[in-house]
């Protein structure tokens, strides 16, 4: 009697590696949100502010893989007020946000438990940050706007760990990406679908 149950749970375990298995060979895109840390140096910015990604990879090994992703970082307005003057106070108004395409190289630690991963990954963004500054003296006069838009290719970096429910996973991944204006970062929760 107890060979039977036995059996099918043997059975059940096989199907479940095999399908995993399979799974490892699979493409996979997925979006996710969370906190991101937007920073814009020359105004001395450093907001925690709500950001999200898009996600598509691949996975041809068990410990490798490959990814491209498209991150936003979400935006910021700051007002600054400087001391009062005979006309008033002078006001600086700004506004700043960031964004970047990322491709990734990922490397899985060998984690004894098929539903479960932990991964690192390391590549190169193409990080755009755009602040808008204006300055108003005593608010009296027309304001001065300064725009910077800049760009900056550079390598970036993550960690992460993911939960597969067969076809769908749930991750909680860390990224970070040196911008120009920056160094920006994403910490986020996402939902991927395995094809």
């Amino acid at each position: 009697m107890r060979i039977m149950p036995t059996l099918l749970l043997g059975s059940a375990l096989l199907v479940g590696t095999g399908a995993d298995a399979a799974g490892l060979l699979d493409f996979y895109v997925g979006a996710g949100a969370g906190q991101s840390t937007l920073r814009q140096d020359y105004y001395q910015i450093d907001s925690h502010v709500t950001g999200w990604k898009v996600v598509a990879g691949w996975r041809p090994l068990d410990m490798f893989g490959a990814e491209a992703e498209y991150a936003d970082f979400g935006s910021k307005d700051v007002t600054y007020v400087n001391g009062p003057s005979v006309s008033g106070p002078n006001t600086t108004q700004i506004s700043t946000d960031a964004h970047a395409t990322a491709a990734f190289a990922l490397a899985y630690l060998p984690v004894p438990v098929p539903w479960f991963d932990l991964y690192a990954k390391l590549g190169g963004a193409h990080v755009q940050s755009n602040t808008t500054a204006r300055y108003c003296a005593a608010c009296g006069t027309m304001p001065t706007y300064i725009v910077t838009d800049s760009t900056r290719t550079s390598v970036a970096w993550g960690a992460g760990g993911q939960f597969k429910f067969g076809l769908p996973a749930i991750r909680l991944e860390y990224e970070r990406f040196s911008g120009s204006q920056g160094t920006d970062a994403l910490l986020t929760l996402a939902v991927t679908a395995n094809f």
